[in-house]
């Protein structure tokens, strides 16, 4: 059934518009942009009838899916509807042909500046709407403006709101706390997929976060209590980082091996799950503790959600599942960050997961980390085939993050952690002689980040170039082949 989005903006002459050119922003670029965003949108804005014109448009606010208001030179009636809408629930569209336009209030939150006297510019508000709409698909209930920000108001869904009956929690149990202990990880995702029951991983998913968040919080308390144990050398860190690690890893554990049972199932729904507690993760560590904190504890929740996606990133190259691989690495993460504001990146563009200092101070010390790994944690011997085949997943998957991911306003691109692992050498040579060889398999790895395979083979050379400019101070340098289809000497 096709949803509404319903346009609030001028009607009247306003200094930058006439009337009829609000009417044609309307009829030929905004419309023609929602409703060709392929997602079975409806866009209107308010017409003159006939009684109560005011209670019609409340009830518009208020019944449509999505509002997207036109702050353009800050016309009264506009703004009066929108406090109206933000009033009433989430999901609203800010654009404006100019960044004054957009009050000071309002310019935390995420807005769009536009054109429309040009093709170009009509496309560029087209690919911006359509890319908004999605989404606010995939996260509805997300607070976007001032109302459900400061006032706490969280607006959700009821599924999200719904209690678990006593039939959901005896098959979707939560992945940590005590009822966790012992759960066959296997029989329960089989069983779900065999359900075939959206609402049962939802399940799963509130009552993992329920017990997870206040878990997670209670340890990280217990763990700076314990203070810092004051300078450290070099080859201390890892040892000491460990005593902090491992508590709150001994918590994700489960939900680590959910997304590889996920991941190798071939299941989706499952990976979605662990993605969404990922955000949790990353939002504890960037929520402030009260009080002296410790590092190694404060950045432990993040690490356990980098290590989960990079497992599942890496076990989806094992297994050739690259959609679930594209999920992994350009499906946003949302994440509440030490403002209170919420961010739904990817992880491509999570950055700060990837930085050589990220939670344990150098670039060698995580990824000695995640190698180590295979030796520690005995589950992962249920999905990979090998030591081997491991290292060289791991490092494919990495390979893979440090050519999708985009550069930061400074140019520079996401650290290339793959150099640090041990068969860094083969696993280079491995994708790369792939796609070199292979139009399909250029393809298949072109659309992970997005793209077509011919795009990908002409900025090869522009992508690899600064990754490879990065020093890694001694460290054995295994280079990305500078241009394509030409191997590393």
């Amino acid at each position: 059934m096709p949803r509404d989005c319903f346009v609030i903006m001028p009607f009247s002459p306003t200094a930058s518009c006439s009337e009829d050119e609000w009417t044609k922003i309307f009829e030929q670029v905004i419309k023609p942009a929602v409703e060709s965003a392929g997602l079975d949108y409806v866009c209107r804005r308010s017409v003159a009838t006939r009684g109560n014109i005011v209670g019609a448009i409340v009830q518009d606010l208020n019944d449509s899916h999505v509002v997207l208001a036109d702050l353009t030179d800050r016309n009264a009636n506009v703004f009066y509807e929108l406090g109206v809408r933000h009033a009433i629930k989430d999901r609203s569209i800010l654009i404006a042909q100019r960044k004054e336009d957009i009050p000071f209030d309002l310019q935390a939150y995420a807005y769009h500046v536009y054109g429309w006297k040009t093709p170009e510019e009509v496309k560029d508000l087209a690919d911006t709407i359509r890319h908004v709409l999605k989404d606010i698909d995939n996260k509805p209930s997300r607070p976007d403006n001032p109302v459900s920000d400061f006032l706490k108001v969280r607006r959700r869904t009821e599924e999200d709101s719904a209690p678990a009956t006593a039939l959901e929690v005896s098959v979707a149990q939560p992945l940590v706390g005590p009822s966790s202990q012992g759960l066959d990880i296997q029989k329960l995702v089989k069983s779900f997929i065999e359900r075939n029951r959206p609402q049962d991983i939802k399940t799963v998913y509130r009552l993992t976060k329920s017990e997870l968040v206040p878990l997670i919080n209670s340890t990280l308390k217990s763990l700076n209590e314990k203070g810092g144990a004051g300078p450290v050398t070099r080859d201390q860190i890892f040892g000491q980082a460990m005593e902090y690690l491992s508590p709150i890893e001994s918590i994700t554990d489960i939900i680590e091996q959910f997304g590889l049972e996920s991941v190798q199932a071939g299941w989706k729904p499952g990976l979605e799950a662990m993605m969404k507690l990922s955000g949790n993760l990353i939002s504890i560590t960037e929520k402030p503790q009260i009080g002296l904190t410790t590092r190694y504890a404060q950045g432990a929740p993040a690490l356990m959600a980098w290590k989960m996606l990079c497992l599942c990133g890496a076990k989806a190259i094992e297994d050739n599942e690259y959609d679930l691989l594209k999920f992994i690495m350009t499906d946003p993460i949302e994440v509440e960050e030490v403002t209170g504001k919420y961010s739904n990146r990817p992880l491509i563009e999570r950055r700060d997961l990837f930085y050589p200092e990220a939670f344990l101070g150098y670039a060698d010390i995580p990824m000695t980390y995640i190698d180590l790994l295979w030796g520690q944690k005995k589950y992962l011997h249920q999905y990979f085939d090998s030591k081997d085949n491991y290292e060289i997943s791991i490092g494919k998957f990495f390979i893979m993050m440090a050519l999708a991911g985009k550069p930061d306003p400074m140019g520079h691109p996401l650290f290339p952690g793959y150099r640090l692992l041990p068969h860094a050498d083969k696993a280079m040579s491995s994708l790369t002689s792939r796609i070199f060889s292979s139009n399909d398999y250029l393809e298949l790895v072109a659309s992970v980040m997005g793209l077509k395979g011919s795009v990908l083979k002409e900025t090869w050379a522009e992508r690899v170039k600064p990754i490879n400019a990065i020093s890694t101070n001694g460290w054995h340098v295994y280079l990305f082949p500078a241009n394509f289809g030409k191997e590393s000497e």
